[in-house]
């Protein structure tokens, strides 16, 4: 579910806007404040807004790589979700160059002005995760209904990531209207109909597309995190609000361990613990009970040394601002490892077990079975890293065990970090501020 407050809705849709514009604009000695195009939006079209979000939700663009040509389980839903996004936002369609790619993805181009300078790329995603219908679901809402209840939106693809796409076409739409029909730099928006399940026929194909075009980009926006509206008052100042940029994204593979062991009938299991789900539960069990080593490396380490001015305790501040020293790293990834499962996951190399399959009948001991392990790993980890942490929790069963790298996405590293000192970090960060604190930025102007 999505919180639609009207408030909310108008932030959302603004970031959006104040991106676009201190992007495309920001070769220009002047050009038109956002804060102009900002005072225009209205409730109206924020319930606008919303009522095309919610019929996009109703779209069932579930992505498949396993039982799914090109990835869409419903062909149909995705023609649907097309068809309604040209019907929702007919100016870009007028004024931009709508594509579509590998049958289902969509590549938007907005030309820009001067040829010199590179495009930026704003990517989203159509498609989402299955998810459980009828009686035996747990939404309180059914999950492509798209309905309105209780100040709430419900349904797949409200926070991933369906929001985002509407923002930005809600965002270049407005923009069009207002009289912006001419960016100085070019701008694309790209929509991947797989990005759940890697993104290979979507995503894959724009890329290799623009590649083949000779398209060299400035930045690419792709989702992000949320704005923490209420801080964390346990640690800075209240209220200081948060709005979390990410400059990285973690790596991923998955491990399958294959046991097979001596079967029979299960009137006389062995007594030695050599059973092929008693060797499945000791490595689950040695796993669960020594995660990765936590570490802190950018970009938390960065993201940690921004929260420090506003840090009132004088010792913890200090700490924040040494978080990439050896003596307080470890320190203060400790502590976050113990705070919560989100903030155990920024401090480490993730790992968890996903699947566990053996076993044909009640009363046989299997003779093999297999547990999947799912890693996101921290930059600076390789793909070889789950292997090497895996071999070390087989203990006196490893003759027993084969470990297989496999997974439904492609295996690949953490993503380089972007700097938080660059142009193109300042430019999301002033479109954030300006649009949570237009005022302010406006005595300032």
């Amino acid at each position: 579910m999505f919180t639609i407050r009207a408030q909310f809705a108008l932030v959302v849709f603004g970031i959006a806007i104040a991106l676009l514009t201190r992007t495309l604009y920001r070769d220009k000695t002047t050009f038109p404040h956002p804060e102009s195009v900002l005072a225009n939006i209205t409730l109206s079209d924020s319930e606008d807004a919303v009522s095309r979000l919610s019929q996009f939700i109703k779209c069932r663009t579930v992505s498949d790589s396993q039982r799914a040509e090109n990835h869409a389980r419903h062909p149909e839903q995705l023609r649907l979700a097309r068809e309604h996004l040209q019907k929702s936002y007919p100016s870009i369609w007028k004024h931009l160059t709508a594509e579509t790619v590998a049958e289902f993805s969509l590549l938007i181009r907005w030309q820009g002005k001067n040829p010199a300078l590179n495009p930026v790329l704003f990517v989203s995603h159509l498609d989402v995760v299955p998810a459980t219908e009828g009686d035996s679901s747990e939404w309180s809402r059914p999950p492509f209904s798209g309905d309105i209840h209780d100040n709430f939106i419900w349904g797949r693809g409200a926070m991933d990531l369906k929001f985002m796409v509407i923002a930005l076409l809600e965002a270049v739409t407005h923009l069009l209207e207002s009289g912006w029909t001419k960016p100085e730099r070019t701008l694309y928006l790209a929509f991947g109909h797989d990005e759940e399940v890697g993104g290979v026929l979507g995503a894959g194909a724009m890329a290799r597309l623009l590649a083949s075009r000779g398209v060299t980009l400035d930045f690419v926006v792709d989702e992000g995190g949320p704005i923490l509206v209420d801080g964390l008052p346990s640690l800075l100042r209240s209220p200081t609000q948060i709005a979390l940029v990410g400059t990285a994204e973690k790596g991923y593979n998955s491990i399958l361990a294959n046991v097979s062991a001596q079967g029979g009938h299960a009137m006389a299991p062995p007594t030695d613990h050599s059973t092929v789900p008693a060797i499945m539960s000791s490595l689950v069990q040695s796993v669960d009970q020594n995660p990765p080593t936590p570490q802190l490396v950018p970009p938390v380490t960065h993201f940690m040394q921004a929260l420090a001015p506003a840090c009132p305790n004088p010792f913890l501040r200090f700490i924040l601002r040494h978080c990439d020293n050896r003596l307080f790293g470890p320190l203060l990834a400790r502590v976050l490892t113990l705070s919560s499962p989100n903030t155990a996951a920024v401090a480490r190399t993730t790992v968890g077990v996903t699947r566990m399959n053996t076993g044909s009948a009640d009363n046989v001991l299997p003779d093999s079975g297999s547990v999947m392990f799912n890693f996101r790993l921290l930059p600076g980890h390789t793909l070889g890293y789950p292997l090497q942490y895996l071999r070390n929790h087989l203990g006196k069963f490893s003759s027993r065990i084969r470990l297989q790298q496999v997974g439904g996405q492609k295996a690949r590293e953490a993503t380089p970090v972007s700097s938080p000192s660059s142009e193109q970090f300042k430019i999301v960060a002033r479109a954030v501020y300006e649009t949570v604190h237009p005022k302010q930025v406006q005595n300032r102007a």
